[in-house]
């Protein structure tokens, strides 16, 4: 314990400043990072990972919060760069155990309030607007936001100013001239604000695979324009994000424009639309938006949608399904996908178009038109940004290995020293007094899963049982025994999801002659010997691993 006390003095005596990540390295997604100086920490964005095809179950995947609680009373604030769920979603759980102000864009907020209501935190938390115009004091840091371009309004990438020199967190952004919106990231802003130069960039890298300039969002606006126009008399149905407000916008006028209603389905889009319209981000002439029930004529009418990653609950799926309560998919509908797949998705993604074309619809995606574009930059967009800021340390962040890796040779070739490029992991403790920088011991960053109201009970261990469970399915085992824990009477076995027990009852009845066997031998009953017994008996015969419950019952 006293060896304990003495390293978190040393540590917060120390004059360097720390960066650490707790999640958005080596993945896409929950991204949030701790910087720390003395005893001040600030943490840069909270967010959540959906959840990948293997994790059975499971809702949503948190950083790990175990070194922001060890350290809670250091904590000066939590500043955000966008509402994106993958940068805010893990507050809710985060704040339920830290007491500390929020900061960010007022759209950025009211995305966050709305969260907080929905876990009955909102009147326990404090939410401090800024603006891209402003500087924000947070004990040795100084946090000044600069306007960037990404795909959700009132984004910002952050300038924080620190007693060894500026940190640059470019947030997710893309230099576009003409996005939707007119945001656009301001370069000339974050050069003021970095006289003295930079001392480290943390830099977007989700996109360093893709060559030259992410395009601009126009391109999408014109090629929609084009299908209203091809879709002349016939119903349009548009699946986005719900977050993507600027290019709802664009739909709105494309609406307009050809004489259509616009109808709203999904919880997040309509939440969405109503903030966002109360805040002057979306601008929708009041006859203009319509009830989804509304009777208005099929060729009059624009639906959009929530669902293009084919999200199982998401109204598009369920249209897809015919499960739709208020829209069902009629031949001739011409239903467009703007969004691209999100990496992981695909399969569900494949599954719903297939299911629309199988209804008639006329289904436009990715492939076939210019329907959505990145919000984030690719790889010239991460170059005139490296050569914008000139940061003597670059710590690539927000992309899986690949990507960091790439933005690294991106890099080197802009001038930036190899030994100056860190590819971290999440957990990582970056150190640095201002003129070098290293590693120093690692802080917990395992991924912490939600489950319905469980939050980090699923280990690895159940993940890998529903695994099995998934593939294999499970044999339940009844085994009687007496006072001398031997066997009394008839083995039963129950199996599911692995053999129908009317189909395989030879096979059911050689596993219980062999596990009677093991028993009598063993001399008395143990779920270890029903377990190993059965598991090898069945592999011989099946090549299948069920997974075995014994259930010892005393007679």
């Amino acid at each position: 314990m006293g060896r304990q006390k003495d390293t978190d003095k040393k540590r917060f005596m120390s004059k360097n400043l720390k960066i650490i990540p707790l999640g958005g390295l080596g993945e896409i997604g929950k991204n949030m990072t701790v910087l720390e100086y003395g005893r001040n920490q600030i943490i840069v964005d909270c967010g959540v990972m959906f959840p990948e095809a293997d994790l059975y179950g499971i809702d949503l995947v948190l950083p790990d919060f175990q070194y922001v609680i060890e350290n809670k009373d250091t904590l000066r604030g939590i500043v955000l760069t966008h509402g994106h769920m993958d940068h805010i979603g893990g507050l809710p759980y985060l704040l339920k155990q830290v007491n500390v102000p929020v900061y960010g864009t007022d759209l950025t907020l009211g995305m966050v309030k709305s969260k907080l209501e929905e876990v009955g935190l909102r009147e326990q938390v404090t939410l401090e607007r800024i603006d891209d115009t402003q500087t924000l004091h947070l004990g040795p840091f100084r946090v000044s936001p600069f306007a960037v371009a990404h795909s959700i309004p009132a984004s910002v990438g952050l300038v924080i100013d620190t007693p060894v020199g500026a940190v640059v967190h470019t947030g997710d952004y893309k230099l576009d001239e003409t996005p939707a919106g007119g945001r656009t990231t301001d370069l000339a802003r974050l050069k003021e604000l970095t006289p003295n130069g930079v001392l480290a960039l943390l830099a977007d890298s989700t996109n360093a695979d893709r060559p030259g300039r992410t395009p601009t969002e126009q391109l999408v606006t014109d090629a929609l324009d084009e299908l209203f126009v091809e879709a002349n008399g016939r119903r349009i149905i548009i699946a986005t994000f719900s977050s993507v407000l600027a290019r709802l916008q664009e739909i709105v006028n494309l609406a307009q424009k050809h004489g259509r209603k616009v109808a709203l389905t999904g919880r997040s889009l309509k939440q969405n639309v109503e903030l966002a319209r109360e805040l002057g981000y979306l601008k929708i002439p009041k006859k203009l938006l319509v009830d989804i029930t509304a009777n208005v004529p099929a060729g009059e009418l624009v639906i959009l949608s929530t669902g293009s990653q084919g999200e199982p609950r998401s109204a598009l799926n369920r249209m897809a399904k015919g499960e739709h309560r208020e829209v069902e998919v009629h031949s001739g509908d011409t239903i467009i996908i703007s969004g691209g797949t999100i990496p992981g998705n695909e399969e569900d993604v494949g599954r719903m178009l297939n299911n629309l074309f199988s209804r008639g619809a006329n289904v436009v995606y990715g492939p076939l038109a210019t329907v959505h574009v990145s919000g984030h930059g690719s790889r010239e967009d991460m170059r005139i940004m490296l050569e914008a800021v000139k940061p003597r340390f670059l710590i690539p962040v927000h992309g899986e290995t690949r990507h960091q890796h790439l933005h690294s040779q991106l890099a080197q070739k802009s001038g930036v020293a190899a030994s100056n490029v860190f590819i971290l992991e999440n957990g990582a403790t970056w150190t640095t007094d201002g003129e070098k920088a290293w590693l120093e011991d690692a802080v917990p960053a395992n991924d912490v899963y939600v489950d319905g109201s469980l939050i980090g009970e699923i280990s690895d261990l159940v993940l890998r049982d529903r695994e099995r469970l998934s593939q294999d399915g499970f044999v339940l085992v009844y085994v009687p025994i007496n006072k001398q824990r031997k066997l009394a009477g008839e083995v039963q076995l129950i199996s599911r999801g692995f053999m129908r027990m009317d189909a395989s009852q030879d096979l059911m009845n050689e596993a219980k002659r062999n596990l009677k066997q093991a028993l009598k031998k063993n001399g008395r009953s143990h779920d270890d010997t029903i377990r190993e017994t059965l598991q090898n008996f069945f592999y011989r015969q099946t090549q299948s691993r069920p997974v075995i419950l014994p259930h010892i019952v005393r007679v």
